[in-house]
């Protein structure tokens, strides 16, 4: 998520099958992530793409991502607008281990850890019941 409300995170796999790499362009992941969402959220979504990590450190990425995503969607749903949120360079390339490190921080973390044998046992559907 983002500060506003929920957002797109820009990241290098699908949305939908975390842990397979994709070969679609940055673009279309975007477009993909957020269209797979209630209608009435998409406009939200796109509104709040996030990038994090050292492979969104290239130059100018923020706004050739936020254009290229806007003229796919425009063909579809003109007017809808595109902003794309970048750190710093210095801090968006350990967005991710900044966040895991708060997260581990946090003192009611340790009631969402899940043991290899209780995965074994429940599968990845305790992760609900632990992360409410």
């Amino acid at each position: 998520g983002s500060a506003g409300g929920g957002g797109v995170m820009a990241g290098f796999t699908d949305g939908c099958l975390m842990g397979e790499i994709s070969s679609s362009p940055l673009q279309n992941m975007v477009c993909d992530a957020a269209f797979k969402c209630d209608r009435d959220q998409q406009a939200q979504l796109l509104g709040n793409v996030v990038l994090s990590g050292g492979g969104t450190c290239l130059e100018g990425l923020p706004d050739r991502l936020r254009d290229e995503v806007e003229a796919i969607i425009h063909t579809h749903t003109p007017g809808w607008r595109v902003k794309v949120l970048a750190p710093a360079l210095p801090e968006r390339a350990v967005c991710s281990w900044l966040g895991g490190s708060i997260l581990a921080s946090l003192g009611s973390f340790h009631d969402m850890w899940m043991t290899k044998a209780e995965y074994e046992e429940h599968g990845a559907a305790l992760v609900h019941r632990k992360c409410p």
